[in-house]
């Protein structure tokens, strides 16, 4: 591992503790507990970026907190952005029953269809999405049980 690695896993995990410690005090006040269970996401990102993120093409043997933090990943994604695709389908088949404009209709549609595809493969290192699949199957690959 480079020096540089070294040092982003450190501050990922300094700032990984530090919002632990943010979401356990928010939680302690009933008015602030929605932003500590909006934290969750956040914290979970940067324990994932320190630990695991870089060893996708690896063949080190992947470990059961890899599987677990991988697996909750991958449903809680697949279920939030789903229904998100739903929810805009459903959205662009009302327009379309009350005779909106086209435009918008096939605007919601292919951005229905945009989001189900994020959500059944996820995104991968690149701006477009030419390397989603590529990405999903060395994931699918890695994390597979044998």
């Amino acid at each position: 591992m480079e020096r540089w690695e070294i040092v982003e896993r450190r501050v990922l995990v300094v700032v990984g503790i530090a919002l632990i410690a943010l979401a356990v005090w928010l939680a302690t006040d009933t008015e602030s507990v929605l932003f500590a269970v909006l934290l969750a996401p956040i914290i979970f990102w940067v324990f994932w970026q320190a630990f695991f993120e870089d060893k996708r093409g690896s063949s080190e043997s992947v470990s059961g907190a890899e599987r677990l933090l991988y697996g909750t990943y991958l449903w809680v994604r697949r279920v939030v952005l789903g229904g998100c695709a739903l929810l805009l389908l459903v959205l662009a088949i009302v327009a379309f029953k009350t005779s909106q404009d086209l435009m918008a209709i096939l605007l919601i549609a292919g951005l229905s269809m945009f989001v189900g595809w994020v959500a059944i493969f996820g995104a991968g290192e690149e701006k477009s999405m030419s390397d989603d699949l590529r990405i999903h199957r060395e994931r699918r690959k890695r994390y597979r049980k044998l």
